[in-house]
């Protein structure tokens, strides 16, 4: 443990030798996070991990309030378009943008620059389309028909069909319309924005060093409210005992992803605990239906059943997490918390794969990923399948490696994968659910099809009452679990571990944070 402490300590030294002296001011607030993120290319990445890092450096058009944490929802507000109109039937958005707003190279946010953008992640005929891009964007941009320039601080945005989930869809972390410059494309290159992201948010880009660190800087020329921070530095550290350490000696003042079991202590030491109970994401694993055992429903079911999520919950999480039973997160204006799919019955499991024709057992693959803690509840899953008859066998990836399989499908002889996701809007879990979601059109790894699925949601979106909306998506996430598409498991309400001199900082309904109102002493 002290050769440990030794070696994060000279790291730390290390970096704050490369940072000039305002920087190592109380100004800087490093961050300790479970994962490297991916590029920093809004359009062509992926992962709240990122976001949390895109999210300070770009912005869209409009964005989420994220300084609120008694809300079930984060209010959708302006960003760089001050206000929009929506046509009565639904199809047309027309923004007026915010004047006055420059890029972090100096260079002018106006409407020719927000055609270029939607150009570059949805219009294939255009000299600047990043075909990268619309692969991430997919869920945003499949409902554009045209974007035209009504003058020079005026945009419209005609949608082939009424989709009132479609503005906030735009604000979530799977492919983020946020606003590039225009000149930095042209300069660098579509690939080379990933090293130089120039964005027009509170924040602007420093440096970053893989698998080391991301530093970003307060943006002096910030249209709004500046940020509060001089510096933000974001380190990956996948290792949760390391993360509890460099919290520990100082070294960071906020870690994602503490281990449950470390929470109580670093509270009674005098660290700070925030959590959010209405995150909208959930963990779940998809289930392959181009596996062969998985295409079975009886499998399905037997593996719902054979996991005790409520020994999850209390036994691993401890007062951070709440078992899962259904598709649609608590974060959403859909969630139900009554609804229940299959509860633990190992005995139900055992007979469901007696019936399906495994009374011997079943040998089944299972990849994940490598990150944060969760490792713990894999090893409970395992057990769990492993009493009923299912021997699994655990695939692990580096993240980044792990998401572009992860986004890419399973092969038939994957059983099933995981992800921690979701978002503010019930209209996810199209991207993960309708067949046509399919990669490469979308992230519905296990290949579940189902078009009375596809017609509620077709119908959910299309529906301007949330009432009416939110029973829509409720149908259409019994149906899901009606065919054991997936396997929820629990969500997590988002603990973060600070030091008492981080101010200010703001834990909302969403995977991500507005750092430009956090402060340190």
């Amino acid at each position: 443990m002290a050769l440990r402490a030794g070696l994060l300590a000279a790291s730390a030294l290390a970096i704050a030798a490369t940072l000039p002296v305002s920087a190592r001011a109380a100004g800087t607030l490093i961050w300790g996070m479970p994962a490297e993120t991916d590029i920093l290319d809004p359009h062509a990445t992926g992962g709240w991990s990122t976001y949390q890092v895109t999210y300070q450096i770009f912005e869209g058009l409009a964005k989420e309030d994220l300084t609120k944490a008694d809300v079930a929802s984060p209010p959708l507000v302006p960003g760089l378009a001050t206000s929009w109109d929506i046509s009565p039937d639904g199809t047309v958005y027309t923004f007026k943008l915010r004047p006055g707003v420059k890029f972090h190279d100096g260079t002018a946010f106006d409407a020719a620059a927000v055609k270029f953008n939607f150009e570059r992640f949805w219009d294939e005929s255009s000299p600047n389309f990043y075909k990268k891009a619309k692969a991430f964007v997919i869920a945003y941009t499949k409902w554009i028909k045209a974007v035209e320039i009504v003058d020079p601080m005026t945009v419209k945005v005609t949608l082939k069909a009424a989709n009132y989930q479609w503005l906030r869809q735009g604000l979530q972390s799977y492919g983020q319309p946020l606003m590039v410059s225009p000149e930095a494309v042209k300069k660098y290159g579509n690939d080379g924005i990933a090293l130089h992201p120039i964005g027009t948010g509170p924040f602007r880009f420093v440096q970053r060093d893989q698998g080391v660190k991301t530093v970003i800087e307060r943006n002096p020329d910030y249209w709004g409210t500046p940020a509060k921070l001089d510096r933000i530095i974001i380190r990956p550290l996948q290792d949760p005992a390391t993360r509890v350490n460099a919290l520990e000696n100082g070294e960071v003042q906020i870690i994602s992803t503490p281990p449950w079991d470390e929470i109580q202590r670093l509270v009674d030491a005098g660290f700070k605990l925030s959590t959010s109970p209405n995150v909208p994401y959930i963990n779940f694993i998809h289930l392959n239906f181009k596996n062969p055992a998985i295409a079975d429903i009886r499998v399905r079911k037997a593996i719902n059943m054979a996991i005790d999520r409520e020994g999850i919950a209390k036994e691993i999480y401890r007062s951070t997490g709440r078992a899962e039973y259904g598709m649609l997160s608590p974060g959403t204006d859909a969630y139900d918390p009554k609804f229940a799919s299959y509860k633990y019955d190992p005995d139900g499991a055992k007979k469901l794969l007696a019936e399906a024709g495994f009374a011997n057992g079943l040998k089944l693959t299972f990849e994940l990923a490598q990150y944060g803690t969760g490792e713990i509840v894999e090893t409970w899953i395992q057990r769990d399948l492993k009493k009923v008859g299912i021997d699994v066998e655990l695939k692990k990836y580096e993240w980044i490696t792990y998401m572009g399989k992860w986004a890419g499908g399973m092969g038939p002889d994957v059983a099933m994968n995981t992800i921690g996701w979701g978002m503010s809007t019930p209209a996810w879990i199209d991207i993960v659910s309708r067949c046509d979601s399919a990669p490469p059109g979308g992230i519905n790894s296990g290949w579940y099809c189902n078009k009375e699925v596809d017609k509620l949601l077709d119908a959910a979106i299309l529906e301007r009452d949330t009432a009416k909306m939110k029973d829509i998506y409720q149908k259409a996430n019994r149906l899901i679990m009606d065919d054991a598409a997936f396997v929820p498991t629990i969500d997590d309400l988002q603990p973060i571990v600070l030091s008492p001199k981080v101010k200010g900082f703001v834990n909302p309904p969403e995977d991500w944070f507005d750092l430009s109102i956090v402060s340190l002493d």
